[in-house]
């Protein structure tokens, strides 16, 4: 049986139909989903995280890789009438422990405090940028396999100077290792079928710096982000201030130091954009950002 059939015998058993608000395209190509788990390359330590698992196509799957493996599996469902089917679907995976079920929004959920490594999802594509920034901010993820909007990942893709450079282009380049497995997915691999091609991205993490504190800095200085830095550093003041606590008198002795004062916000690399936050914040302080007070002879 095809996952298709597979789908249609789905919505008779639970009377429903996909909700195109909630992004509810289920994936009907089979050829996708073992790549995309043969793609996480599971092991016995990994606890991976599955994101609006639908109907349920994505999970069987890592299921029975993960069986194989030792991998255990924890699925986050906000949906009650597809939560209601995977209950029922996986009663004997719930109850001997193999599959965990959440019934919340990965939104409202604490990634790091489940334990997860991985993550292996298509999520609902009108969260993805609320989602990426949770992602990029949560501590212990090593690999990370998502398929997303194409469109949506040219912001992740963006170069310093590209319109669509953003503060979650920075957090997630600065930390992770962004690779496309798959450039095009056609619509037709999904039931209905989404008004936008798909790409599958991979994230491999090194973390440099994800805290919140990083990345509200970042959405700071993107106010600004066609100004140069010092002008836009003296436009944030107000809430970097009320943030971190810093004194406008020390703040601006900084400014007067930093090298990179001149250069326009969007033109910053990753690399530098954490230079500026650890010199603002005495941690780890780059001697480059600061001037050569060359001695008169």
């Amino acid at each position: 049986m095809s996952l298709f059939e597979r789908l249609q015998d789905l919505m008779l058993k639970y009377r429903f139909r996909p909700e195109k608000k909630l992004s509810q395209f289920f994936c009907i190509n089979e050829a996708l989903l073992v790549y995309l788990v043969n793609s996480a390359k599971l092991e016995k330590k990994d606890v991976v995280l599955e994101i609006g698992p639908g109907t349920g196509f994505l999970t069987r799957k890592l299921l029975d890789k993960a069986e194989k493996v030792g991998a255990k599996i924890i699925a986050v469902e906000p949906d009650e009438t597809m939560f209601d089917l995977l209950s029922k679907e996986f009663e004997k995976e719930l109850s001997s422990g193999k599959l965990v079920l959440i019934k919340e929004s990965i939104l409202d959920q604490d990634i790091h405090a489940l334990g997860v490594n991985k993550i292996v999802s298509l999520p609902p594509y009108h969260i993805s940028s609320d989602l990426l920034s949770k992602i990029g901010l949560t501590k212990g993820l090593e690999k990370v396999i998502l398929v997303l909007d194409k469109g949506f990942v040219e912001k992740l893709l963006a170069f310093e100077g590209f319109t669509e450079y953003v503060a979650l282009t920075v957090l997630i380049n600065l930390n992770a290792k962004l690779e496309i497995l798959e450039d095009t997915i056609e619509q037709q691999s999904f039931f209905p079928a989404p008004n936008c091609l798909s790409t599958i991205v991979q994230l491999d993490f090194d973390v440099k710096n994800n805290s919140p504190e990083f990345f509200y800095f970042l959405h700071e200085l993107f106010r600004h982000k066609n100004k140069d830095l010092r002008r836009s550093l003296k436009q944030s003041f107000s809430f970097l201030s009320q943030k971190f606590g810093w004194k406008e008198k020390d703040f601006n002795e900084k400014i007067l130091n930093l090298e990179l004062a001149q250069k326009k916000v969007y033109l910053l690399s990753p690399q530098e954009f954490l230079e500026v936050f650890n010199y603002f914040n005495e941690k780890g302080a780059v001697k480059k950002l600061q001037k050569k007070n060359k001695k008169k002879k």
